[in-house]
Order: structure tokens, then C-alpha cells, then sequence
């Protein structure tokens, strides 16, 4: 988390119904969405219906900026 300066804590309901999600490998998904003003990308498993696990979270790169 420091290495990006994010922090998981900061995610909530809103960021992922406000994202874009696309699927990544290994059955993972990647929202794509805006939090603190920056457009980051956030690699997550579901877990059930209604968890998820997140992996990583990091600034978008220019590909994930473009589906916004």
C-alpha cells in the first residue's frame, strides 16, 4: 500500500459502483475509477456474493485511463 500511496481503507461501495470493471487473469476482475481526484486501477477476487479481496490498487496506466 505505501508503495503506491493508497491505502485499501479508502475504497468503499461508492468507488466500485462508480468504476469500470473489466476482467483481468486468473479469474480476477480490475475496477477502473476516480479516488482523490486521480483515476486509479484496483485488481479484486470476489469472494461470494458480496466480498471482495482486493489484490492491489495503483495508479491507472494510459490504456486503463481511456475506458473511463
Amino acid at each position: 500500500m505505501a508503495k503506491h500511496g493508497y491505502d485499501f481503507a479508502d475504497l468503499d461501495m461508492e468507488f466500485f459502483a462508480s468504476s469500470v470493471v473489466v476482467p483481468a487473469k486468473e479469474g480476477r476482475f480490475t475496477a477502473i475509477g476516480v479516488l482523490r481526484n486521480g483515476v486509479i486501477a484496483v485488481v479484486f477476487a470476489r469472494l461470494g456474493s458480496e466480498g471482495v479481496s482486493i489484490i492491489s490498487m495503483r495508479d491507472a496506466n494510459r490504456k486503463e485511463r481511456s475506458l473511463l
